[in-house]
């Protein structure tokens, strides 16, 4: 047959008598780490770390607007996409043929019928054709910025 269940009444533990118990015995059971935290706490007062911290967050919204201000700027944003694009084409070259090629060099000088021939190349003419079209975008952003000089 079926027994009855005695009823009990739950009563939970006082946590506030357990955190106490708990912060008393960090010290003891983690005291490397606790001074491991002092020394840090200490060498970013002496760097004025800390000063730094406690002013950017008295700044708060001044301090994330000329971030803003300074992230979205047309310059920053020529920067960025000028980075993706030299990022794109460096992971498309070979370094180990670039390497070869700057072995080759520190060898041995090359005659200039080489480099003659080497110039004629589909992939020389390429890279000359992208040098002179930077030297062009360079040489416009000069002018401009001469200008912009002029004028004031």
């Amino acid at each position: 047959m079926a027994v009855a269940v005695d009823f009990r009444e739950f009563t939970p533990r006082n946590s506030r008598e357990d955190l106490i118990r708990k912060v008393e015995h960090a010290p003891v059971e983690h005291a490397e780490a606790v001074l491991a935290a002092y020394d840090l706490l200490q060498r970013l007062h002496e760097k004025g770390i800390i000063d730094l911290l406690n002013g950017l967050l008295s700044a708060g919204d001044t301090v994330v607007d000329h971030v803003v201000d300074v992230v979205s700027s047309k310059e920053a944003v020529t920067a960025l996409r000028i980075g993706l694009i030299f990022t794109n084409l460096l992971s498309s070259i070979d370094a180990d043929k670039l390497h070869a090629v700057i072995a080759d060099a520190e060898n041995e000088t090359p005659s200039l019928l080489s480099i003659g021939k080497q110039a004629t190349s589909k992939d020389a003419r390429r890279g000359m054709a992208a040098a002179v079209g930077l030297l062009n975008v360079f040489g416009a952003a000069l002018r401009t910025a001469n200008e912009g000089k002029k004028k004031s």
